[in-house]
């Protein structure tokens, strides 16, 4: 039996069984010697999409927003567990002593959060630089983490409890809440390179793995829509202004960086809180980057519309 804090490691499927199968299988073999629960939760979906290997479901989808309150909830009820992984199911990883050296990470460097570095299959490879692989030797401190697969301590969740139960779902901003809580604490945050995982990103609404969300928008809507959401939040909840500086922070980080990293967010001034994402919410090194990437986006937008009978 391992001598690491006990982690509490929580995957989230919805309409996707086949890879949620993959990912539960590449970590099942390993809780013994890394000292983890490994639970399985699906969120409504449909009967030929949940995974042989779910542990805990929906009725419903209750979407990311239900299912991390949730998380939190066992978290508080189970005081065993020193450490919370909440992670997105379209994620591929080596299971083998993944998650006994991201505990040893937090624990040899007193992190309120920590996460991988990650990858995605998209042309950015993930928007947030702070996400990339910078291959750093040691963790890189930093303001914010992307909520895809986060280490989370229980000081956090216990300074928490539960996320306000009137936010409008689904939305962002978990992780950016969180953000806020461990700054504000002076609680350290941060991403190792050393552990590197590959995440399709936004596997239910792409439509080349079939739109299997559930709750009729696609990539577009339901973008907008969750921003939509996150912005009556986070001004109800009186944190605009933390937003705005934590938003600048993600944006300006790296920006002057030595790796010729190409596409950047661009600050809230800059253009950043744009109605959608365009080529004016992006940061370019150069006009060569911003021609291409403007050129992409507009195929993209004509077969979008196209698709929908709107061109």
């Amino acid at each position: 039996m391992s001598d690491l804090p006990k982690t509490l490691y929580i995957i989230l499927n919805h309409n996707a069984g086949q890879i949620s199968t993959i990912y539960y299988e590449e970590m099942k073999y390993y809780q013994e010697q890394d000292n983890f629960d490994l639970l399985l939760i699906d969120n409504g979906s449909k009967v030929s999409e949940r995974s042989m290997h779910t542990t805990h479901s929906f009725k419903k989808n209750v979407y990311f927003n239900g299912a991390i309150q949730w998380a939190f909830k066992y978290m508080l009820d189970h005081p065993e567990y020193e450490y919370l992984v909440f992670s997105n199911n379209d994620i591929f990883l080596h299971g083998y002593r993944f998650v006994e050296t991201m505990v040893t990470i937090a624990e040899g460097n007193n992190f309120a959060m920590v996460a991988p570095s990650g990858i995605e299959g998209n042309a950015g490879q993930n928007f947030w630089p702070i996400m990339h692989c910078w291959y750093k030797k040691e963790p890189r401190v930093v303001p914010w983490i992307d909520f895809i697969c986060p280490f989370i301590n229980r000081k956090l969740v216990e300074e928490i409890q539960q996320f306000p139960s009137w936010w409008r779902s689904p939305s962002y901003g978990f992780d950016d809440y969180c953000s806020i809580i461990c700054n504000r604490k002076g609680w350290r945050i941060a991403v190792s390179d050393l552990m590197t995982i590959f995440h399709i990103g936004q596997y239910t609404y792409r439509e080349q793995y079939g739109e299997r969300a559930d709750d009729g928008l696609d990539l577009y809507t339901m973008q907008s829509k969750h921003r939509d959401n996150f912005d009556w939040n986070f001004k109800r909840s009186g944190l605009k202004d933390e937003m705005y500086e934590l938003d600048n922070l993600k944006a300006l980080y790296g920006r002057d960086n030595s790796l010729k990293m190409g596409r950047m967010p661009a600050t809230p001034d800059e253009g950043y809180y744009g109605l959608r994402p365009t080529i004016d919410r992006q940061w370019f090194r150069n006009n060569e980057q911003r021609e291409i990437f403007k050129e992409r986006e507009e195929i993209l937008e004509n077969n979008y519309l196209k698709r929908k009978g709107l061109k």
